[in-house]
């Protein structure tokens, strides 16, 4: 499984509010990278956030063994998109087409490879980053496998770690060069929850991507008693690294918006 997160920050607020735009990057990229969708786009405008500057849009698609998310904060003026899959593909393909569609005054990306010894582990500085990426890796899954049984996980694991849900979960099944994957996902305000479970291998990849810091060690322990035992791996990933430092303030952004006022009174000014 290779997982790559890009980061962008300050892009232009009028392509992060598009729908359509958002609706074609989730459609045509994974594409272009020779990737399989397995289900149409799926977007969700938020207006209404817990934390009024989090308004944006949430989406993704699933992938054959995988997914793709778009997150897009317009107040904040960033994104932040996850290519996940066991497919192979180019991520910097991925990369090029992101700052095609999505162009920003910075860039960062972070490959991920879900592999044992690999995860890496860095703590999120909640003094300057956006929030924390929480990878967890599972041989051996003993936990939900049935649509209904991962619907129903799903449904009250947000909550159940202090998250806040926007939408009721998607649970799909779909066939890869593995064998059968069942893969969950569900928006939360804070971003995205997903889980994919590779039936042949009883591998499984779970991740909880926040913009709210959390406690990770409880929510480590009870997402792993819903996941069942098994020996397991964990990572985690800072995302929007300085991002703290870098957003741009709603009072930098109504200055730029009137710049033309201040050119015509300075033009209208007595010589």
């Amino acid at each position: 499984m290779q997982h790559v997160m890009i980061d962008g920050f300050r892009g232009f607020r009028s392509r992060f509010d598009q729908l359509q735009l958002i609706q074609e990057i989730l459609e045509e990229v994974p594409t272009q990278l020779g990737l399989q969708p397995t289900m149409p786009a799926f977007l969700l405008p938020y207006y209404n956030g817990v934390v009024p500057e989090d308004c944006g849009v949430s989406a993704f698609v699933f992938l054959a063994g995988g997914h793709f998310t778009l997150h897009t904060f317009s107040f904040r003026e960033v994104y932040f998109a996850d290519m996940a899959t066991s497919a192979f593909y180019d991520h910097r393909r991925l990369q090029s087409l992101m700052e095609a569609a999505l162009p920003c005054e910075m860039t960062t990306v972070s490959r991920v490879t879900r592999a044992p010894g690999a995860l890496r582990d860095v703590e999120s500085d909640e003094a300057s980053d956006f929030g924390p990426h929480l990878l967890l890796d599972l041989d051996e899954y003993q936990g939900p496998r049935t649509l209904d049984d991962l619907f129903d996980l799903f449904d009250r694991l947000p909550a159940a770690i202090g998250m806040t849900p926007i939408m009721r979960p998607y649970v799909v099944r779909n066939t890869t060069a593995d064998g059968p994957v069942t893969s969950a996902m569900t928006m939360i305000a804070e971003s995205h929850i997903s889980l994919h479970v590779f039936e042949a291998t009883r591998r499984a990849y779970f991740d909880l991507f926040s913009c709210r810091f959390f406690d990770r060690q409880q929510v480590v322990k009870r997402i792993q008693a819903e996941l069942g035992g098994g020996p397991m791996r964990e990572g985690l990933v800072a995302r929007g690294s300085k991002y703290r430092l870098l957003r741009t303030e709603r009072e930098m952004e109504l200055t730029r918006s009137k710049r033309w006022l201040h050119a015509l009174k300075a033009d209208a000014r007595p010589e």
